[in-house]
């Protein structure tokens, strides 16, 4: 008899192998390149969140970022290992890989092993996954926890447990601890369970509400209470989060499906297979459907309150990859669908190169910081705007550690005020003006900073040159001999 078990565990244990396939190719690709690319001014931020004392922290988060809180919470540790590309990159690696591996496992469980294991490798090969994988923000640990709720949720449901209803509104707290956005998620988990509702009550109408519907109720409740707090402190930044989104346009639709696959073309062919997946199987059209559409759901908020970018919806592309997946195991013969993923691969590298190139994120924080280190003289000073300016480019310390810095007196957290800081410029021959802007002509972010038009009023300072690095940029004045 003991045989009998171990021989029947060893067979499970190899029938559940391919699952891993997906999550084990997440890590080569998201570590393909992960340490080309400069840090850019969010991802600074994480890392000088990460490594500052935790009063300095405790002061960023007052005015800042609460609902990353828990991210840089979490990336402490490895900021004190180190705080290079590589280290501080690979939590949404390790994340990405537990994503893939989740994906594989809800396609197993909602519809086949095969479906599962082709949405788990699609999942890999999108681009928008590499390149959140490679970011040191917590979006792709949101994404692997969106996914972890949506297998309690599909697991509870299963097994009627009130036990597993009351660990997926666990999740959902951490989700919203992670980024209380991501709970828009909990739109999408009402209307499967409705779904759910009304396909087993369609034979035969019950008399009463089923118990999974009261459970699921419970799990909410927990989650309500459990992320209350966090969106009440977050609620008071809302502005200084939120105030450089627009409202959606139609344009937007094209840009997130050219950020999910790379290009239109890759785009359109996931949108086919999403729409064969949909009629493929049921259930998983139920779990996976209202979560794909979730992006569209924040361009229609948008349309009223900005709250649109394609990276706080990554958390919706396991969705996609689900139903693709699903799609592609539905091609007869089946080898064809291996063809088709095969195809998606193949067309999604070019766009795979791109993104690991030096230059493409937002800022190129490392050259700037290398081209002020080898043009900087003994004496200059460097004035940031905004004040948190300084967050978002000190990430390459060694080109400010020898500038004086005139935004801050030493050892003070607010900044100077325009006569302090014209004063602080006495016997100051050079001034390093260190900022932000798509260009160094837009003044959207620096003109109300009474520094910079200090500086800009004397008369005794010149600006001599400026120079771009996306949307950071730094400009020299240099003071005039009359």
């Amino acid at each position: 008899m003991t045989d009998v078990v171990e021989v029947v565990e060893k067979g499970r244990v190899r029938s559940r192998l391919p699952e891993a396939i997906p999550a084990v190719a997440a890590v080569p690709a998201g570590l393909w390149g992960v340490t080309t690319p400069s840090f850019w001014r969010d991802e600074s931020v994480s890392v000088m969140a990460a490594s500052m004392p935790l009063d300095d922290l405790w002061h960023l988060l007052g005015s800042i970022d609460r609902v990353h809180a828990l991210y840089y919470l979490l990336l402490r540790p490895v900021a004190a290992f180190s705080t290079g590309e590589l280290a501080m990159r690979l939590p949404s690696v390790v994340a990405t890989a537990a994503a893939a591996y989740g994906v594989t496992v809800l396609g197993r469980r909602l519809a086949t092993p095969g479906a599962g294991l082709l949405a788990g490798l699609l999942y890999v090969a999108l681009p928008m996954v590499s390149r959140y994988a490679q970011e040191a923000r917590g979006y792709a640990i949101v994404t692997a926890v969106a996914v972890l709720a949506t297998w309690v949720l599909v697991e509870a449901t299963r097994r009627s447990s009130r036990r597993w209803y009351l660990a997926y509104g666990a999740c959902l707290v951490l989700l919203g601890w992670f980024h209380v956005y991501a709970l828009l998620l909990v739109v999408a988990h009402v209307v499967t369970v409705l779904w759910w509702r009304v396909s087993s009550s369609s034979s035969s109408p019950p008399s009463s509400p089923r118990p999974e519907v009261l459970r699921f109720a419970a799990g909410l409740a927990v989650a309500a209470a459990g992320v209350a707090p966090l969106a009440l402190l977050a609620a008071g930044q809302r502005e200084a989060q939120l105030s450089w989104l627009k409202p959606s346009k139609l344009a937007d639709v094209a840009w997130f499906g050219e950020e999910v696959a790379g290009t239109v073309g890759v785009a359109l062919l996931l949108v086919a297979l999403v729409i064969v997946g949909m009629f493929s199987d049921r259930r998983l059209a139920a779990v996976a459907l209202p979560w794909a559409l979730l992006p569209f759901v924040s361009m229609a908020i948008s349309l009223v309150h900005p709250v649109f970018n394609p990276r706080y919806v990554l958390f919706a592309v396991p969705a996609v990859a689900l139903l693709a997946g699903a799609g592609l195991n539905a091609v007869r013969p089946r080898a064809l669908g291996w063809v088709g993923l095969v195809l998606v691969a193949a067309l999604t590298v070019p766009t795979h190169l791109t993104i690991r190139e030096p230059d493409r994120r937002p800022d190129n924080l490392r050259d700037m910081a290398a081209t002020l280190l080898a043009r900087q003289r003994p004496g200059d000073a460097v004035l940031y705007v905004g004040e948190n300016r300084r967050l978002f480019a000190a990430v390459y310390e060694d080109a400010y550690r020898n500038l004086r810095d005139l935004t801050h007196a030493p050892g003070r957290r607010t900044p100077r005020t325009a006569a302090q800081f014209t004063a602080a410029l006495e016997g100051v021959e050079r001034v390093w003006l260190v900022t932000g802007g798509r260009k160094h002509r837009n003044r959207a972010f620096v003109e109300d900073d009474e520094r910079y038009l200090a500086l800009m009023a004397n008369r005794d300072f010149t600006l001599r040159s400026t120079d771009d690095f996306g949307y950071s940029w730094f400009g020299l004045y240099v003071r005039e001999r009359r």
